[in-house]
């Protein structure tokens, strides 16, 4: 894996970069959401015409998730206010363009007996490496964004990146293309992920991420330079450490972030 570029790059210098790549200043284009079939603390979504998520191609290895941890059930904590029942389309490829350290996520699911758990619906979410949901115009650097940890927002923006969704393959492993997350105010490094059986959610929370990959990554200036707001540690973020950790490693000339989510069905 390359190392994080050295060059600083401010917001401006962000956003014209990726206007020149035709991507958009927002890195992505507006879809049709899934609809939403139940609201509250764990949101339902609608998920006729979720893909399958690929075999032939697949980063991780079942072995990848034997060393990732045991098969606990994982722990519900909160949504969070950003969630959306994203479009089907572009499913493994979330990032479309965003600028950051590309990785790969890579969320195994499993019964309480570790056996998989083929078709279930996996929605994974997160913020660019400014702290930027896509869907939602908040300043990441704001206290108030702290606020909204614990309400629904609805989406004001009609920018979708950094959200998919995927039904797991025969193994029980949904994959998908993105960047190493970066951090806003109150929160510590995470990605947020939801599964759901059908159209019914049963679980919806987020994993954190390894320190030590936390301050290689934020290294690079895209991600920390002019930030006008405190990085939040692993230990400092309960709804985090209830939530799991990804297990990280260097494959492929990129990085594979590997979770296991356990589940009763």
């Amino acid at each position: 894996m390359k190392e994080p570029r050295n060059s600083v790059l401010t917001r401006r210098g962000l956003l014209v970069g990726l206007t020149a790549t035709g991507v958009g200043t927002a890195a992505g284009s507006a879809l049709a959401d899934r609809p939403m079939t139940s609201a509250g603390r764990i949101s339902g979504c609608g998920n006729a015409g979720v893909t399958v998520s690929e075999m032939s191609g697949r980063i991780a290895t079942a072995a990848d998730f034997t060393r990732a941890g045991r098969c606990e059930l994982s722990r519900d904590t909160v949504e969070g206010p950003y969630f959306i029942c994203t479009d089907t389309m572009n499913a493994r490829n979330i990032a479309e363009g965003v600028i950051g350290t590309p990785m790969t996520l890579s969320l195994r699911v499993t019964d309480q007996a570790c056996a998989p758990i083929p078709g279930a619906i996996v929605d994974v979410w997160q913020c660019d490496a400014r702290g930027n949901y896509s869907g939602h115009a908040v300043d990441p650097d704001s206290p108030n964004s702290r606020r909204q940890r614990g309400r629904r927002r609805e989406p004001d923006v009609p920018t979708r990146f950094l959200r998919g969704v995927l039904a797991t393959d025969a193994e029980g492993i949904a994959e998908f293309d993105a960047i190493y997350p970066g951090f806003y105010g109150g929160r510590a490094i995470h990605t947020h992920y939801k599964v759901h059986l059908g159209n019914t959610a049963h679980l919806a929370s987020q994993a954190l991420y390894p320190e030590e990959w936390n301050e290689k990554i934020l290294k690079d200036p895209l991600y920390s330079e002019g930030r006008g707001t405190r990085r939040v540690l692993n230990a400092e973020d309960f709804f985090g450490m209830s939530g799991g950790r990804f297990t990280v490693r260097e494959r492929g000339g990129r990085l594979l972030a590997t979770v296991n989510l356990s589940m009763q069905t």
